[in-house]
């Protein structure tokens, strides 16, 4: 199965350690890309930042009944009208377009 990780915090960045020994970065609100489950399940450090409630882990494809609970008062209550995945492909599509703009040498 394939997750996501966000972040839910509102200020500063978020390093999160993978299970593989490798690491996320993300900025407040952040989705990570596509990461197997095998990365989130069984890490401690990740289940305490669950439990800190400073990320939350989503599956891709079908949103969990967790999620969609957990996710809709808060959109609701800031008056957001995108999804969770339109929000990642805008912010996927922000980060080419800087790339693409950054000068040749």
């Amino acid at each position: 199965m394939v997750v996501r990780i966000k972040s839910l915090l509102t200020t500063g960045p978020l390093i999160v350690p993978l299970s593989s020994g490798g690491t996320v970065r993300l900025s407040p609100g952040q989705f990570s890309d596509d990461l197997h489950e095998v990365e989130v399940t069984g890490n401690a450090k990740l289940e305490k930042l669950l439990r800190q409630r400073v990320v939350d882990v989503v599956s891709v494809g079908a949103a969990t009944r967790e999620t969609v609970t957990e996710e809709a008062p808060k959109a609701a209550a800031e008056g957001v009208s995108k999804t969770a995945a339109e929000e990642h492909d805008e912010a996927d599509s922000r980060a080419r377009s800087r790339k693409r703009a950054a000068p040749a040498e």
